[in-house]
């Protein structure tokens, strides 16, 4: 495997590693990270637990501040990048595939949780309502159905109702 392929690994790896905290698959990811990534030693098993406990903890104390958890993620996504890059590196033919093989399975397992565990957040005021993923707003048998969304610029040419295009 080459470095380029590494490195895209490791950082794909890191990413999926921190959004899998809090979800039902982060005490599997826990174990199995420590696991391939110590390479049969017990201590550094054991430090690495450690470390991916006070990932866990940090990512859980920061939940109800939105600005915090962007930060935390962005920083722990960075270290865990770096260790899993250095673990691959260290790695030998074998123990390099298990551990490769691995971070993909938890690459497309995170994916499938959807946008939420895979760190997109939405927040709102007082009164609002916020979502990461899909919406569906629907009335039905003469009730009222409201929905605003909020983005950046206004598009340049919006299409009025009714019309199909400029």
């Amino acid at each position: 495997m080459d470095l380029e392929a590494l490195a895209a690994l490791a950082t794909a790896g890191g990413a999926a590693l921190v959004s899998a905290a809090g979800t039902d698959l982060w005490e599997a990811v826990r174990s199995r990270i420590a696991r391939l990534t110590s390479r049969g030693d017990g201590e550094a098993e054991r430090v690495t637990l450690q470390r991916l406990d006070r990932t866990a903890a940090e990512l859980e104390s920061n939940d109800t501040d939105s600005d915090g958890v962007v930060r935390s993620r962005g920083r722990l996504q960075n270290e865990w990048t770096v260790r899993l890059s250095d673990a691959l590196d260290a790695a030998d033919g074998p123990e390099r595939n298990e551990l490769a093989d691995y971070l993909r399975e938890l690459a497309a397992a995170v994916a499938q949780l959807g946008p939420a565990a895979a760190g997109g957040t939405a927040t709102a005021g007082d009164g609002g309502f916020a979502a990461a993923g899909d919406v569906t707003i629907r009335a039905e048998h003469g009730g009222y159905a409201a929905g605003v969304q909020n983005f950046g610029d206004a598009p340049a040419n919006p299409t009025q109702p009714g019309q199909s295009g400029p």
